[in-house]
């Protein structure tokens, strides 16, 4: 089922692009993720299994699953709403372009997180690092095309230094590919005393191009402008999803690697007090950055860089409990991120405006849309009853659980700067002076309720694993222990 996502997204981004007719690449965007998004609940009923794809192996288990169904569930909803959106951002010509690379792009994803095999982790990662680039240069303005290239050569830097990596682990466990088969080597002895050295040095470069691909702070600068400038529908698939793919690809190869036993006793465990360490500093950095912006889409991004220091921080606790948060916290940053910018994306269509300092009065002009962003700003503080709060509860828990008590105050201190750069604008939109002195009627420049149907559904999505986060929960805890047994 795994080489049938892969292929029908790849089948369907060349259609795309061949039909040369921007309503009919709506189409072909709009119904390839449909069924991707009908594939991946099927592969998650039929449960883990192994398969191979041009000789490539490929190893479908629980968190694997995961990510298909958040890739086709997110991605089929951030299309459908991109089908009403696109054209204020992209030129018509360009559309089956952009839905081309749009499919590449979540085609190429899952490859990442599907694949056991490095070669073929590999190039689906460079490949998706060019059509993530491609969906921020389709806008074809000067910024664009700046900020695209920017990404793009951060990323391929990342790229380089996960690939010298690869190379030291090939180098040092007798020429495996495979990650089974790395850490079977890892955890088992079959790595000799003479080349032990070359692990710690390989997670270390993999780790650092990991950074790059997913900005962690201080290797986030190509972020702001990509999310900044592109359009919002790929603002909202950069930030969601293509981030997330990289992190599983790195949670992988670390604890199913080394394994949860090793890092404790070996140097990793360095090593993953470093990942710790930035990523708190990211938490702090990015939440401090997103304070100081004027642009809303840019405020939005440097919080994506402040969330990716969370999850980080989770892994770096390096146990079981701090892997669930960060697994929980990609599910709970993908729905409320991707319609966050979904939101901001409308806002500016509707508006033609990207100041947040004059968007008083925007909950009496665009009171649905105003009520979105609500949800997901709540979200993103930790308010309960949003799925924020439920990633915010479960890196507390795992804090308390490894010992490492100072981080709460870190943890307490993101929240409240969270609220800094949220709350302001809600309150101002609905409860500002620009709101009272309001005399255009109510609703006035909110788009038909039929296309912003999809950033609904996100809003529900964050409502709904904010009250009944159980059965997630449960599915994650399965595939930590199917990933913890790889290679032991």
């Amino acid at each position: 089922m795994g080489i049938a996502i892969i292929l029908l997204l790849l089948v369907g981004a060349v259609a795309a692009v061949a039909c040369k007719n921007d309503k009919t690449a709506r189409l072909i965007g709009f119904g390839t993720t449909f069924i991707n998004a009908i594939l991946a609940i099927v592969m998650t009923m039929s449960g883990p299994h192994e398969t191979s794809l041009f000789g490539l192996s490929i190893n479908i288990g629980y968190i694997e699953c995961f990510m298909a169904l958040l890739f086709g569930i997110v991605g089929f909803l951030i299309v459908w709403a991109s089908m009403s959106m696109i054209s204020h951002d992209v030129e018509e010509s360009k559309i089956p372009l952009f839905y081309g690379l749009v499919l590449a792009l979540l085609g190429t994803l899952n490859a990442v997180v599907f694949f056991d095999n490095l070669l073929g982790v590999f190039v689906s990662i460079e490949l998706s690092s060019f059509a993530a680039a491609g969906i921020v240069i389709v806008k074809n303005q000067t910024e664009n095309v700046h900020a695209g290239l920017k990404y793009l050569s951060l990323s391929i830097l990342g790229s380089s230094l996960v690939l010298m990596g690869m190379v030291l682990l090939y180098v040092a466990t007798g020429g495996h590919l495979s990650i089974a088969e790395i850490g079977n080597a890892i955890q088992n002895g079959g790595v000799m005393a003479e080349k032990q050295a070359y692990v710690l040095w390989a997670y270390g470069l993999i780790s650092g191009g990991v950074a790059f691909k997913a900005a962690l702070f201080p290797c986030h600068i190509w972020l702001p402008d990509a999310h900044g400038t592109a359009p919002s529908p790929s603002s909202a698939i950069l930030s969601s999803l293509v981030l997330k793919a990289y992190i599983v690809f790195y949670i992988k190869m670390v604890f199913g690697g080394v394994g949860f036993d090793l890092i404790a006793s070996t140097p990793m465990r360095a090593l993953l007090n470093v990942v710790m360490v930035v990523g708190v500093i990211a938490m702090i950095a990015g939440s401090c950055l997103a304070i100081m912006q004027t642009d809303i889409k840019r405020m939005i991004a440097y919080s994506s860089v402040a969330q990716m220091g969370y999850i980080f921080m989770g892994i770096g606790l390096g146990t079981e409990l701090g892997l669930f948060a960060a697994l929980f916290h990609i599910l709970a940053h993908a729905v409320t991120k991707s319609g966050l910018f979904l939101v901001a994306g409308s806002i500016i269509e509707q508006t033609h405006n990207r100041d947040l300092s004059k968007m008083g009065g925007l909950g009496i002009l665009m009171p649905v849309t105003m009520a979105l962003f609500t949800i997901g700003g709540l979200s993103m503080i930790g308010i309960p009853l949003f799925v924020g709060f439920n990633g915010k509860w479960n890196f507390a828990s795992a804090i308390v659980g490894s010992g490492n008590y100072w981080l709460l105050i870190p943890l307490s201190i993101s929240a409240l700067l969270n609220a800094l750069y949220y709350l302001p604008v809600v309150i101002r939109a609905f409860f500002g002076q620009e709101a009272k002195e309001c005399t255009e009627p109510l609703g006035s420049k909110e788009r038909p309720i039929k296309d912003i149907i999809p950033l609904i559904l996100l809003a529900c999505l964050v409502i709904a694993f904010g009250v009944a986060a159980g059965p997630v929960s449960d599915f994650l805890h399965k595939g930590i222990e199917l990933l913890a047994a790889i290679g032991g």
